[in-house]
């Protein structure tokens, strides 16, 4: 059910009840009234029939002053009088005004009627006769009034109930169009329109709510930028490292088996010094070994699944202690993280070397501290990396490529990346993983 059709049913339960209520009530209220006024007007008819008759009744009343007396209270409101002439029949005697046309429905007249009480009087005229009147209350007059109040208060309850609920309905129909609105700017959201804003609204949730859309669409259009020049980036170092590779491969290892083909030949020559030449050839052999290692560490480190991840990363740091011996790299490393899973020990040993890299490309530092230890061992297994570097810091903002890579690769393990950068503090580096732990096959 739509909001609209919700809120309609919900007032129009609300109307069918309280008018039931309100019927029931009136109706009620309107029994109360009628025996009041009823009774109320019969009394006062009887204390002055009493009044009358008690002061005739000294002498014997002639026909005409009895009529008389009858007379004065004939217009009394809610009497019914008849009498009962001398064949012993009750005859009316004063008859109300026809009401028939504006008689309420016979279900009200039962509803509000009750027992009406009823009085006898014997009269004796001059000439002995005696005559009989009954006198008996008549609610029909004030049920109709009570009606006719009832219709009025009904249509004027349904009035303003109508204009109530137009007025919610007018207030709804500007609520339901911001609704609109935000699902239309969801839906480009979803579509990756992130540049369309949704329009501020004049209902203040309405607007805080597309306020916090049009951040989101910021925030999206931020990341999936920052994802396509990481992508665009990624792929150039693929290319780069492809290059490279080619290169010392043609460079190294072309000329080096080369040699050692031209080295093979030389040494099947007659006269040819076989232990200088197999010294040349053992040479070349080490140095191409050594450039194999480099481009494995490069492409991969295959000690990392062989020796874990604490060798792998005293055997990095030793590689960067021997290029840059100026530099003093320090490593505190938890044991404990060798039996993590090979997915996250490749983050971490990434991660690492990415910084490692930037403090030699940038920071210009002298000293770089390495802290990587395992945390909330009983709640929630976590591996923490702080690098901290005394460089002159300042200079970056965290939204280079190899901060967005180190960011990214974090956020995808469901953890939180933070980068500091203050000018002459240094650079520091915080990260935290879930830990994973080794599966039966690695």
């Amino acid at each position: 059910m739509s909001l609209r059709g919700l809120i309609n049913s919900r007032i129009l339960f609300s109307v069918i009840i309280i008018s039931m209520f309100g019927s029931v009530l009136t109706i009620w209220q309107a029994r109360q009234s009628v025996e009041r006024e009823v009774n109320s007007s019969f009394n006062l008819a009887l204390q002055m029939m009493d009044l009358g008759f008690s002061h005739l009744s000294r002498t014997s009343m002639t026909e005409y002053e009895w009529l008389q007396q009858i007379s004065a209270i004939q217009h009394t409101r809610h009497l019914h009088i008849s009498i009962f002439n001398e064949e012993g029949e009750e005859v009316e005697w004063f008859v109300p005004d026809s009401i028939e046309d504006e008689r309420p429905p016979e279900w009200f007249v039962r509803a509000v009627k009750t027992t009406y009480p009823s009085a006898n009087y014997d009269i004796r005229l001059a000439d002995g006769r005696l005559k009989q009147i009954i006198v008996r209350a008549d609610p029909l007059d004030e049920i109709v009034e009570t009606w006719e109040e009832s219709v009025a208060y009904f249509w004027s309850v349904m009035t303003m109930i109508g204009v109530i609920f137009l007025a919610i309905n007018i207030v709804f129909n500007s609520m339901l169009q911001a609704v609109r609105s935000i699902v239309v700017g969801l839906r480009r959201v979803e579509s990756g329109q992130y540049g369309r804003k949704l329009p501020p609204f004049k209902i203040s949730e309405f607007d805080a709510i597309a306020t916090e859309i049009n951040h989101l669409s910021d925030a999206l259009k931020l990341a999936k930028d920052n994802n396509q020049a990481l992508a665009r980036h990624t792929m150039q170092i693929q290319e780069s490292e492809r290059r490279n590779l080619s290169r010392e491969l043609h460079d190294e290892m072309g000329q080096s088996l080369t040699a050692v083909k031209a080295m093979s030949t030389a040494i099947r020559q007659p006269g040819a010094d076989v232990a200088k030449i197999s010294e040349s050839i053992a040479d070349i052999c080490n140095h191409l070994a050594g450039v194999v290692r480099s481009m494995m560490r490069t492409l991969h480190p295959l000690s990392l699944a062989d020796l874990g991840l604490g060798a792998t990363l005293s055997d990095l740091i030793n590689e960067w202690r021997r290029r840059y011996p100026d530099l003093v790299i320090k490593l505190d490393y938890d044991e404990r993280l060798d039996q993590v899973a090979h997915e996250l020990a490749i983050h971490v040993y990434r991660i690492a070397q990415e910084c490692l890299t930037n403090v030699v490309r940038h920071a210009n530092a002298t000293e770089v501290t390495l802290v990587i230890r395992q945390e909330g061992e009983h709640t929630s297994p976590r591996v923490v990396m702080r690098i901290r570097d005394n460089g002159q810091g300042g200079e970056s903002s965290g939204h280079g490529f190899g901060v967005l890579a180190m960011r990214e690769r974090v956020e995808n393990m469901g953890g939180r990346f933070r980068f500091e950068s203050e000018a002459g503090k240094g650079v520091c580096v915080s990260a935290w993983m879930p830990i994973i732990e080794k599966s039966d096959n690695e």
